[in-house]
């Protein structure tokens, strides 16, 4: 079977410097598969409606949160010395360079993927492209200053040992918070909501979606 795809675009992600998109027509022809794709669709749906009519305005500031999750989950500060920092560090830079100021990276990018994505030599030369265009921006990131383009990051950890660790992503100037975590779903989920929950929104941001509000409502129907 021929698979086919229109264009990619790159563009920052909360999780990482990148998010790539394919936009193409394909349709899935496996019956089961389309009638699973549709239930957890439905199901999904479902559960982001329920999440939305759960919000209600109660923000709190960054500094507030960051009070918080110190004293209910004694988070630390993580510095050089935590093996994702500079990393982490690096790509919220690069996401929000990409978001606020691309011509500082060379400007957005649109890539064409090969027609036939089963023809795999042209797949590895097009995704070749992609990493190339990805280790230009991290490689650009890097020599651009802070006066350049001013960044505040914080990286906090919550290590529940066995069960797993989360990370708590905070930039101050643009009062930005992103949450992950590894380990045990059963305890380390509740934490991830119970922060963004707690971190909240106002009624400006349920009435105009925010991000603020998207990553919320994203984060309650996981």
């Amino acid at each position: 079977m021929k698979k086919s795809a229109k264009a990619i675009s790159i563009i920052g992600g909360a999780d990482g410097p990148t998010s790539i998109f394919i936009a193409g027509s394909h349709k899935e022809k496996n019956i089961f598969r389309r009638i699973k794709s549709a239930y957890i669709n439905r199901k999904y749906k479902r559960k982001r409606a329920l999440a939305a009519k759960s919000i209600f305005p109660n923000p709190h500031t960054i500094e507030e949160v960051i009070l918080y999750i110190k004293q209910q989950y004694s988070a630390f500060e993580a510095d050089d010395s935590y093996y994702c920092y500079q990393k982490r560090k690096r790509d919220m830079k690069m996401a929000l360079i990409q978001r606020e100021k691309p011509e500082l990276l060379g400007g957005e990018k649109h890539f064409d993927p090969p027609s036939d994505l089963q023809d795999m030599e042209a797949v590895s030369k097009w995704l070749r492209k992609l990493d190339d265009y990805i280790h230009d921006c991290e490689r650009k990131t890097e020599l651009i200053s802070n006066e350049v383009f001013p960044v505040d990051y914080h990286l906090f950890l919550i290590n529940k040992e066995e069960q797993g660790t989360l990370e708590v992503e905070i930039e101050t100037l643009r009062s930005l918070l992103s949450v992950s975590w590894s380990g045990d779903k059963k305890i380390m989920e509740p934490i991830s909501k119970d922060i963004y929950l707690y971190y909240g929104v106002s009624q400006k941001d349920i009435d105009e979606k925010t991000e603020r509000y998207l990553g919320l409502l994203a984060c309650l129907s996981s």
